[in-house]
């Protein structure tokens, strides 16, 4: 319906060029008007020689001379009443365009928050105007996410940093047994690790750009699949004791798409799964084709996530406010959203506080 409303819109509006045109038309023709009624002005008052039963030569002369005076005045005079009523025309029409440059000079990396004026005649200035603030909007958006996103990463990397480094000048203060080193090298380990983790879903970010250009679309078994991505967990399911399963009908069910996209979305929802699960909990893993569609929920038992939050969660560094005692870094769920976005997979998330959260999957089964 908006769409409609404004393709009808801007038919009914008339272009920069079309208003020129106009009022250089309508002022020609008051101008021409003008000079027309000051030629029969002079008719008029030279109607009685014209009356007249004999009219001399030297008569009609005269009046020929006074016609061509009073046309080359008029011709004149007309001539520069058009150049300044254009020039005003000129002026106003352009008036936009030097608004337009005074409020981009103003904009800076600084003050991204100016925006341009809307002109009063809905034309292509107008149009332009309002291009150029949709574009500043999106420029501000990404400065600002870009912004949070540099204080959040490196925050993250800073507290890592710093136990790796205490726990290093703990160990050259003085001579300690094997079992002490080995218990703070351990602990190095660990942080390294989780650098490496941080890093790795940072530059899953990145590739899901490259990834666009890249897909390498071929048929591949989704029981096989999940399989691996339930082996790549197994250390956690067993610490955890959780008790996972996997139904997919029917079994051979064969998926056409990206193997490396497609993977890293279930590689994440089911270890979001797993690591929100309640010890001794529980994650199924079901599928089934419906409409030529591929219809793939992920279940797991655990705190849930709160109604309020649900928008936010795909939203880079949000961590829901229920399970900020478990590790993570915010990322999982915005890698998954934009690879699904690439794949052209709809997922939504469902969760009931206290009970179970679910990821839904919607797969189309042709490319």
């Amino acid at each position: 319906m908006v769409k409609k409303i404004r393709v009808k819109f801007k038919r009914h509006a008339f272009s920069i060029q079309s208003r020129i045109a106009l009022n250089i038309m309508a002022s020609t023709a008051v101008l021409t008007m003008i000079l027309c009624g000051i030629i029969l002005f002079v008719f008029k008052l030279h109607a009685d020689k014209l009356d007249a039963a004999n009219i001399s030569l030297n008569d009609v002369e005269q009046l020929f001379t006074i016609l061509l005076r009073v046309c080359a005045v008029g011709f004149f005079f007309v001539l520069s009443l058009l150049f300044f009523r254009a020039r005003v025309i000129a002026r106003n029409s352009t008036k936009p365009i030097r608004e337009i440059i005074n409020t981009v000079n103003t904009i800076t990396h600084n003050n991204l928050s100016a925006r341009i004026p809307l002109p009063v005649h809905k034309d292509e200035l107008y149009e332009l105007s309002e291009t150029i603030n949709n574009l500043l909007d999106r420029i501000e958006y990404a400065v600002e996410r870009e912004k949070s996103f540099t204080s959040y990463a490196s925050h993250e990397f800073r507290t890592p940093l710093a136990v790796l480094k205490g726990t290093m000048e703990v160990l050259i203060r003085k001579p300690r047994n094997e079992a002490e080193y080995k218990s703070k090298i351990s602990e190095c380990i660990k942080e390294v690790d989780k650098l490496n983790d941080m890093v790795e879903q940072l530059l899953i970010l990145t590739r899901y750009e490259e990834g666009k250009r890249s897909l390498n679309y071929d048929h591949h078994s989704l029981e096989d699949l999940v399989n691996n991505t339930i082996s790549s967990l197994s250390d956690t399911i067993l610490n955890k004791k959780l008790n996972i399963t996997s139904s997919i009908l029917p079994k051979d069910i064969s998926i056409y798409t990206d193997e490396y996209s497609f993977s890293t979305i279930l590689n994440n929802l089911v270890s979001n799964a797993v690591k929100y699960s309640n010890d001794e909990g529980a994650v199924e893993i079901k599928a089934h084709k419906e409409n030529r569609r591929l219809i793939i929920e992920i279940i797991n038992t655990g705190p849930g996530i709160a109604p309020e939050e649900l928008e936010s969660i795909f939203e880079k560094f949000y961590r829901s406010s229920e399970n900020q005692n478990i590790k993570g870094f915010g990322l999982g769920l915005p890698i998954v959203k934009r690879f699904c976005s690439l794949l052209n997979i709809d997922i939504d998330i469902t969760s009931e506080k206290g009970k179970t959260t679910t990821a839904e999957l919607i797969v189309p089964t042709e490319k």
